[in-house]
This record gives structure tokens, sequence and C-alpha cells, in this order.
């Protein structure tokens, strides 16, 4: 298995979110859904502030996860 450390804000997520991202990817959840879903939650505003300067992640950050670590969940 090809395993990669993500950078990004979404690989940066705990076990916990990564997990509930894919189960709603694959459920068909609109994407700016799951980003709302995201950033409202309290500990992923923690890590946004405390490694990207509080910046929330956008449906852009989503799309680049569902290419790179998203089929890595899948599989």
């Amino acid at each position: 298995m090809m395993s990669t450390t993500h950078v990004g804000k979404i690989g940066r997520l705990s076990k916990y979110f990564r997990d509930e991202i894919g189960r709603r990817i694959e459920d068909g959840e609109p994407g700016k859904d799951i980003v709302k879903w995201l950033n409202e939650h309290s500990r992923v505003q923690e890590i946004l502030k405390e490694q990207f300067g509080g910046r929330p992640i956008t449906e852009q950050n989503l799309s680049e996860w569902k290419q790179t670590g998203h089929p890595e969940w899948l599989w």
C-alpha cells in the first residue's frame, strides 16, 4: 500500500474526520455541504487556526482531497 503523508488541510485532520469525509463522499453528499460541516466543527477550527492561519476548508481543498486522499482511503 502506498502511504503518503498529507500536508493539506483535510490531510491534517484526525482519522475520525477523514473517515467521515470518505463516507459522505461515497454517499454522494454535495461538496459544499461537507465543507460547511467541517468548518463548523470546533476541533477543525482549532487545527485550521494552529496550522493554516485560521483559513477555512474550501471546496477546492475537498476537490484536491478527492483526487489524492480519498482514493487511498478507499483502498
